[in-house]
């Protein structure tokens, strides 16, 4: 190996000298450069061997093939010399000097090799000063390692970048690209927001009609409260500004609605990765075994959308069985019923990454329910309960809980008992679909709970009877996944029912979903697995199905385990919870 390395190296050298010479004595030279007021003389063969650009131009019956003089426009001859240097000699000519302007000729010349090493030497010399103009110069000549590393650089370097009076030239869609990443570091949203209203101030005449068009990618929901008030009584530019206006009234029902935070699919909704917080799925406990005797856990993992790993959170204190459900309300997760402990009631607070057993307890035990939450309570529908006469096992029963009182309170009836349902919440009303009824036959049935008068009705059909859906809300709709793969859409607005689109070869149960920026993400279940004797399996996918183009995505990502997913839930974490990683290995 050394001796081919040896005899490699003396071969390059020699042809290094030799094209050298060529281009010193100009010897065998077939073609004039013109380059300003000065002449080269090179050679057609060699410009062509490393030049794309050369090599069309030579190969096409162009004047220039046939006179042998080129003319180069949009550099100069110092740059150009140093170009011909790296050609014939090897020459590092890149320096601190001319790297931007190599680079130019380098994309002109379609010279990838040259390219790369300019843009290499331009992200070793990135700084606060001149970050921006080395990424619009990447932009406009697509070097995508010089645009990305200068992303980059900008991005960590936010703050102080933001208080460079370049800053408040940049133009509007340079800004917004800024305030939307969600890699900005940034010591919070309202610092972001403050530092976009400096640059809207400094030409307030112009830029002041561009505010309908910047604050829908502001953060505003993740301000502090007084900070929307303060920022109407400070700007008064704000103030008189219509959108602004609705934009921070999101806000604020944002954070008013605790019932309906983790409804929202916007993406100003979600903490960035520099963030001390982190948006999670949690998957409750869940069954590792997909028939008797069933396998249990009282895990709790938690997947960070950003980091894209799985951690422990605080275990269950005890496992409630089979087919328990769960809601979120102001971020804090609620267990309830449970094949074990039909009438179980558990809180898991997000603040402290604890578990508490809940002193009220059902007045109904159940299991194969669905819980909502709306205002400041929470509600647990139909379900089964096996220990009742045969015809009732499946309730029709309703119960209510307010957020600090001390019991559950039966509120009202379903108009058809069901169990093994899904349901949603918009508002003040539940919606609750499909089900198995008590003579065992599956309903498509729609029925809505409406909170405020505790009545029930039906307001419309599935497209088939269905038991074992999934629900969950996204932009004003409820989006049901049926066991086929059939995704439903509800229309809160006009009460109207649309299939959506269909997932191939799904054939699942007891699968986990949730929204997030306008995407479904499904995970793990049971799946039967075709052939001449299907078996049911465990699986440990994890799909996207978006619902603004109906594209399904088969993610990278996994479950640590396949598993029957009970109940999952999306909420915020602090990160100083997500420490220890969850893996194969790691489990108890």
């Amino acid at each position: 190996m050394e001796g081919a390395s040896s005899w490699l190296q003396q071969y390059y050298h020699a042809m290094s000298c030799g094209m050298e010479r060529l281009f010193t004595t100009g010897a065998h030279s077939d073609t004039t450069i013109i380059v300003g007021e000065k002449t080269f003389q090179c050679h057609r063969v060699i410009l062509c061997a490393i030049s794309p650009y050369f090599d069309a131009m030579f190969s096409s019956g162009m004047k220039e093939s046939v006179s042998g003089i080129v003319k180069i426009e949009g550099t100069d001859s110092v740059i150009f010399e140093s170009i011909l240097d790296y050609i014939y000699k090897g020459s590092d000519a890149v320096n601190e000097g001319n790297a931007e302007a190599i680079l130019k000729a380098a994309c002109l010349l379609q010279m990838e090799c040259l390219q790369k090493r300019c843009e290499e030497f331009i992200c070793k010399t990135l700084t606060i000063n001149n970050c921006f103009e080395r990424w619009r110069l990447a932009i406009w000549h697509c070097s995508q390692h010089l645009k990305q590393q200068a992303w980059r650089f900008i991005m960590s370097n936010f703050v102080k970048i933001s208080q460079q009076e370049y800053f408040l030239a940049l133009e509007k869609d340079e800004l917004i690209s800024i305030v939307k990443e969600d890699d900005l570091n940034c010591p919070n949203e309202e610092f972001v927001i403050e530092t976009v209203l400096k640059w809207v101030q400094h030409d307030l005449e112009v830029r002041g009609q561009l505010l309908g068009d910047i604050f829908p990618y502001l953060r505003l929901p993740l301000t502090k409260p007084q900070f929307l008030i303060d920022i109407l009584r400070k700007y008064s530019f704000v103030k008189e500004h219509t959108e602004c206006h609705m934009y921070i009234d999101h806000a604020k029902n944002f954070q008013l609605l605790p019932a309906h935070r983790h409804d929202s699919s916007s993406p100003v909704t979600s903490y960035r990765t520099t963030s001390s917080f982190e948006d999670v799925l949690v998957v409750i406990s869940g069954g590792e075994s997909p028939r008797p005797p069933y396998i249990r856990s009282k895990n709790v993992l938690a997947f960070g959308f950003n980091s894209r790993k799985w951690f422990r959170l605080a275990p269950l204190p005890y496992d409630p069985g089979i087919e328990f459900a769960t809601c979120v309300h102001n971020n804090d997760i609620f267990v309830t019923g449970g094949g074990l402990y039909k009438s179980c009631f558990l809180r898991y607070r997000s603040k402290k990454d604890k578990w508490s057993q809940c002193r009220a307890k059902l007045k109904n035990g159940r299991r194969r329910h669905a819980m909502a939450a709306c205002g400041n309570k929470i509600y647990v529908i139909g379900g089964y309960n096996s220990e009742l006469d045969q015809g009732t096992k499946v309730l029709s029963s309703i119960e209510e809980f307010e957020l600090g009182c001390s019991e559950w309170v039966e509120v009202a009836n379903l108009v058809v008992p069901v169990s093994s349902i899904s349901a949603t919440a918009t508002k003040d009303k539940v919606l609750v679909f499909g089900g198995e009824t008590n003579d065992r036959t599956d309903t498509a049935s729609i029925q809505c709970f409406d909170t405020q008068t505790h009545t029930t009705s039906i307001i419309a059909q599935l497209p088939l009877a269905c038991k074992l859906t999934r629900a969950t809300v996204c932009n004003n709709c409820s989006y049901i996944i049926l066991y086929n793969g059939k995704i439903v859409q509800f229309d809160h607005r006009t009460d109207s029912v649309k299939v959506m689109g269909h997932i191939q070869n799904f054939d699942c149960v007891h699968y986990g979903l949730v929204h997030r920026r306008g995407c479904l993400l499904l995970l793990g279940g049971q799946r039967i697995i075709p052939g001449p004797n299907p078996v049911r399996a465990l699986v440990d996918t994890m799909l996207l199905y978006d619902v603004r183009n109906q594209r399904v995505i088969m993610l990278n990502d996994r479950i640590p385990t396949p598993r029957l997913v009970d109940s999952c839930a999306k909420i915020t974490i602090e990160k100083k919870f997500l420490v220890t990683e969850f893996t194969d290995s790691s489990q108890a």
